[in-house]
């Protein structure tokens, strides 16, 4: 079990500690823990089935591999220079990367989750190439404690490193299953029977001109009419989620004489331009009552007829899955940047079940959705409880 201890800037002892360890933690260089900091090679053989670190992280397979054994890797240039891996076995580095030999009477793991806490991108120094050297590397201060003590802290923390690792196994698996259950949903492989027990009708073939309107985005604003005013749909919002955040509105001005559509509860949201063909019309649905937004200019808008025919709650599924993307992608247009026609958008036929199966449909997926963001909530709570312990676990 954790104890509490008093700390003292003076003896340098942690807040947290287990058990059996008392006195104070000792100052070292980095190079006096590590000694020997090696890099890789300018260009590695990339062919084999060991793998190569670059300073993006594994990059690729080599027969070729100049280390084997426990090591901490350091990213030494680019955008993520002062980043931190950790690997065991027969692996390559190229020579962005910075390597930590094991050295006796250290544990790497204890080293690894410290240099963690520190941050070691306030090494980072260039404008053009941002850079982190050997040199400095090994002029930075660490404080630990006897060996004991150290392994007794990596092995904790990396019993709660195998937890947070094992709840977002199975957020992932939740992922899947929803992937597989909208796969057979919208084959219709599975269908729903109503609360009689009775099957629903079959599904029918409808235009989106026939369960909708569209309506265009905001026109005629410049760059010094956004940042103060009333609440638009940005594109990213649409783009991240199958949900309107309402939380992440942009503000614009919109003058009382100006006809412009607002958006209001159900209608749904597509982006008409993107940088790929596979990117294009995405959606998102706007399910908050108590908002009218406007709407950004690179999207357009579908509101339904009736919502007695058409579910929004199954509307966010079904614009997202794969029969909807496999023919929205087909209208992509362009070279450097790709668009879709909303005239052709509309004109689109899709199979959609009866209201009362899509309400089925949503309250499963719905559910499905619940379990994921429950798992996500328990990640970021262990982060969280983790991030703590870190900074009570070490001076």
């Amino acid at each position: 079990m954790l104890k509490n201890s008093i700390q003292s800037k003076t003896l340098r002892v942690p807040t947290l500690r287990f058990p059996g360890f008392d006195g104070p933690w000792e100052e070292k260089r980095l190079g006096e823990v590590f000694p020997e900091v090696k890099s890789g090679k300018d260009k590695p053989e990339v062919t084999g089935e060991h793998h190569v670190y670059g300073s993006t992280g594994i990059i690729g397979n080599s027969k070729h591999f100049t280390y084997d054994g426990e090591y901490i890797l350091i990213a030494r240039v680019g955008v993520n220079a002062g980043r931190i891996n950790r690997v065991i076995g027969k692996f390559g580095v190229t020579d962005n990367t910075l390597v930590l030999d094991k050295q006796i009477n250290s544990n790497i793991d204890f080293y690894y989750y410290l240099l963690n806490k520190i941050n070691l991108n306030r090494l980072v120094f260039g404008s053009g190439q941002p850079l982190v050297t050997s040199g400095h590397l090994k002029k930075v201060k660490v404080i630990s404690p006897v060996i004991l003590e150290q392994q007794k802290i990596a092995d904790f923390l990396g019993s709660v490193d195998s937890w947070i690792e094992n709840l977002r196994m199975q957020k992932e698996a939740f992922g899947s299953y929803k992937k597989g259950m909208m796969q057979k949903i919208f084959s219709q492989e599975i269908r729903f029977k109503d609360d009689s027990g009775e099957e629903f009708p079959k599904w029918e073939e409808k235009r989106l001109g026939e369960i909708g309107k569209s309506y265009n985005g905001l026109s005629g604003k410049t760059g010094e009419d956004f940042g103060v005013g009333e609440p638009f749909v940005t594109y990213k919002q649409i783009f991240d989620s199958s949900v309107i955040d309402v939380q992440k509105f942009a503000l614009v001005k919109v003058g009382k004489d100006e006809r412009q559509s607002q958006a209001k509860f159900a209608d749904i949201f597509f982006t008409t331009s993107s940088e790929t063909p596979n990117e294009v019309g995405f959606a998102s649905v706007l399910l908050d009552k108590d908002v009218s937004p406007y709407l950004n200019s690179f999207s357009f808008g579908l509101r339904f007829n009736s919502l007695k025919e058409f579910d929004p709650y199954f509307a966010k599924f079904f614009f997202r899955c794969f029969v909807y993307r496999k023919e929205v992608v087909k209208l992509a247009q362009g070279s450097t940047r790709y668009n879709i026609s909303k005239v052709e958008f509309m004109k689109m036929r899709f199979l959609f079940p009866c209201l009362l199966e899509q309400h089925k449909i949503a309250d499963i997926l719905t559910s499905i959705d619940k379990l994921i963001e429950s798992k996500q909530q328990q990640i970021t709570q262990a982060e969280q409880w983790k991030k703590g312990l870190m900074q009570g676990l070490f001076v």
